[in-house]
């Protein structure tokens, strides 16, 4: 009897739940809770072009409607994607979730930044290698058609969301651009704290004491819109034909038991020899010793203290920021992606500006220290000549020009103060020279270009100064080691 009664409101039901699941499921506003959609319903296989479609013509079931900016919530950017302008777009044979992970959910809004990263890591790393960008979001440059802006609240170079007057602005037309234009930001007075011109890439020289890619960068060469390094290559000249002639002097002397040889068949010589250095006890000698007395100057903290603090505080601060950088370098160049990498790349990082900074105040005491010893102690066993003052006078400069430029960065570039005081040497200029309130972004190239040209003209100079033991005392220190060993 009940099984009768209830047939005739079942059936009734069933149709009204029917038609209910077929109503369009409208845009959703702020929720209470929120819930991934993909948790319970069967996503597509994205990685395959059947699954790639399928996905995209789920998206564009709402989204290709013009009504569908009427059913989200009023002040919000529009959400109409012109299906035909969409698939005739870079991206048009992606399915939207690919890079809008966020968006499988309810509510239905975008939170997080697209991620380019995730399929993009190999061209990321181009943007973070010895560059500033990485706290640039891809779309800010290739976007040209949009207007872009600098978030307060996480410092970030992002599109704008709406424009002069307040109205949002339409972002949906996926209009990415291979081919960008620096002077998008890179003017005087622009409103992102960019340098008023665009800056080379920081080279191999930069990798003493930055987080720089091993090149240098040449227009003509590079499909990106770079700057020619002429800086670096001038010096990287200088330097190869100074380290030839050092090297010359090899083949200037006779050996032993052999004179009358070619510069060729010394050549050999020296081939041979160090082919069977390589497999003998011996060069398990010479590494200790370059690890002893070349980097951590064993032998000179056994002829002075005094001596052995003053090239301490200069090479050791030096060598830590060396390691320092090439591992950021090689976070950007093998996974540019994580979480790690990205915090090494940003100099503004606590810990990073912290670590470079203090670092670069040990760099700096040494070279007062070393002044102090030749020109106020006057060491009788200290040697003076024009060389080392040169050599000196050269890293003190690029010290101090760098800390100058470091503060005039954070000037130009509007960095708060509570993030800008772990980078405590800049913040300290940055502090003294705020009330000058002048254009910053025009004065930054200026400085960087002046720190840029010293260092190129130390690293010009270290092969005909006696600032060359930088280089070649572990290797000489080794090879005394080495040479005992034998005996």
């Amino acid at each position: 009897m009940m099984h009768r009664l209830a047939r005739p409101v079942m059936i009734p039901l069933a149709i009204l739940f029917a038609l209910l699941a077929t109503l369009p499921t409208l845009a959703q506003g702020p929720a209470e809770t929120g819930q991934n959609c993909l948790a319970c319903h069967r996503q597509p296989n994205l990685a395959g072009v059947e699954g790639s479609q399928a996905s995209l013509s789920f998206c564009l079931n709402c989204h290709a409607d013009p009504r569908v900016d009427g059913w989200a919530t009023a002040g919000r950017s529009p959400v109409h994607v012109d299906a035909d302008e969409y698939r005739a777009s870079l991206h048009g044979g992606i399915a939207c979730v690919a890079c809008h992970r966020d968006l499988a959910r309810n509510p239905h809004r975008a939170d997080q930044a697209v991620a380019c990263a995730d399929c993009h890591s190999a061209i990321l790393s181009h943007v973070n290698m010895g560059a500033p960008h990485a706290s640039t979001d891809c779309a800010a440059c290739h976007r040209p058609d949009l207007p872009v802006t600098k978030e307060t609240a996480t410092g970030r170079v992002v599109l704008a969301r709406v424009d002069a007057s307040g109205t949002p602005l339409d972002r949906t037309a996926h209009a990415i651009v291979k081919e960008i234009g620096c002077d998008r930001c890179h003017t005087a007075g622009n409103q992102v704290g960019a340098p008023a011109v665009a800056l080379p890439a920081r080279s191999v020289l930069c990798m003493a004491c930055h987080d720089a890619s091993p090149t240098v960068s040449v227009a003509p060469l590079d499909p990106t819109p770079v700057k020619t390094d002429y800086g670096s290559l001038i010096a990287l000249l200088i330097l190869g034909v100074g380290m030839v002639w050092n090297a010359s002097l090899y083949l200037r002397g006779t050996i032993p038991g052999h004179p009358g040889l070619t510069p060729m068949e010394k050549l050999n010589y020296l081939a041979a020899d160090t082919t069977r250095f390589l497999f003998s006890r011996r060069f398990l000698r010479f590494l200790g010793s370059v690890i002893a007395d070349g980097l951590f100057l064993r032998r000179v903290l056994r002829e002075s203290v005094g001596r052995w603090a003053m090239h301490a505080l200069i090479y050791l601060p030096f060598l830590a920021r060396f390691l320092l950088g090439l591992i950021t370098w090689l976070g950007q160049a093998l996974w540019p992606s994580a979480a790690w990498t990205q915090t090494l790349s940003n100099k503004d990082a606590p810990g990073v500006a912290l670590a470079y900074d203090f670092l670069a105040t040990l760099m700096l005491l040494g070279v007062l220290f070393a002044l102090f010893r030749r020109f106020l102690l006057r060491d009788r066993r200290l040697l003076t000549f024009a060389q080392d003052r040169t050599a000196l006078f050269l890293l003190g400069a690029i010290l101090l020009i760098g800390i100058l430029t470091e503060g005039i960065r954070l000037l130009s570039a509007g960095t708060p103060p509570d993030v800008a005081v772990h980078s405590f040497l800049g913040y300290g200029v940055a502090a003294l020279l705020r009330w000058l309130n002048l254009r910053w972004t025009s004065i930054y190239p200026v400085l960087w270009y002046l720190h840029a040209w010293l260092v190129a003209a130390f690293f010009a100079y270290l092969p005909f100064s006696k600032f060359m033991h930088i280089l070649a005392g572990p290797f000489i220190a080794g090879l005394d080691a080495a040479r005992k060993e034998s005996h």
